[in-house]
């Protein structure tokens, strides 16, 4: 047996040959409606924890913050309870609609990641979490997105966000199905990986069986994979310092089994 394949180190064939469809045309649309439900498992209290921990760890305590890529608003809402001035920004109109009936109400406006429109030396802190920046597929748009995140932080001001690895994605980490739980939102998920371009597209079919009409949709998702000295090289040409990369709530470096990694940078700007 292979042990290298085993561990999920080792490449699948295959390949994607259709161009991404891009965030807010075939994902993240008809998801929306349903996507709290969806995600009520995920603990967004204890990813805002470590996101402090973290700062605690820098002795750094920001004010003005940016929810980058914020969903519905679920992290950004439980930022403002614990005292932060924060807005969010999201390339999906239809789920930036729903921060609005967040409580505590997170400010948020349509934004391109890849095309931020922030005035300059405007933030403190710019968070981005549950592997949103995977979303964003060519090295060209992730860079943008970081030039654009440096422009906005004052001098010292930080930016804290996790990607998945590409041995999450290689391995099928959003291969995934509930058809056999009671929960009111069905899913079914099939993941594909192109190796040579570090790109995992997931074709998600979804059947909402809960109170109301019955709906069946279905979305198209693709991911990028990025290495560790891609996005230092990438940070740094933004004129971020990158200060720590930690595997996924711990104070850890990555290994080869990590699925996803934190990134912490700090804007080296002369005041």
């Amino acid at each position: 047996m292979n042990l290298r394949k085993l561990l999920g180190l080792e490449p699948k064939n295959g390949s994607i040959d259709e161009p991404p469809t891009p965030v807010g045309t075939d994902a993240f649309t008809e998801i929306a409606e349903y996507y709290d439900e969806l995600m009520a498992p995920v603990p967004y209290k204890s990813w805002v924890d470590y996101v402090e921990a973290i700062l605690r760890r820098l002795n750094v305590t920001p004010h003005d913050v940016l929810d980058l890529c914020c969903g519905t608003g679920q992290v950004g809402a439980e930022l403002i309870r614990r005292g932060h001035d924060v807005v969010g920004a999201d390339l999906a109109e239809e789920m930036v609609r729903r921060c609005a009936e967040r409580s505590p109400r997170l400010p948020a406006v349509v934004m391109d990641a890849t095309h931020l429109g922030l005035r300059a030396d405007c933030l403190d802190l710019v968070v981005s979490l549950y592997d949103s920046l995977n979303y964003i597929v060519d090295a060209e748009g992730l860079q943008r997105c970081f030039e654009g995140v440096s422009h906005a932080l004052r001098p010292g001001g930080l930016m804290i966000f996790d990607l998945n690895t590409a041995r999450a994605l290689r391995v099928g980490l959003f291969t995934q199905s509930n058809v056999n739980s009671t929960e009111p939102l069905e899913y079914r998920w099939k993941s594909h990986w192109d190796e040579e371009r570090k790109l995992c597209k997931v074709d998600m079919r979804f059947r909402w069986r809960g109170p109301g009409d019955r709906a069946e949709f279905c979305e198209t998702h693709y991911e990028r994979a990025y290495e560790q000295d891609e996005v230092r090289e990438m940070l740094a040409r933004a004129g971020m310092e990158t200060l720590h990369v930690f595997d996924a709530y711990s104070f850890h470096e990555p290994g080869v089994f990590s699925n996803r990694v934190y990134y912490v940078a700090r804007a080296l700007k002369v005041e």
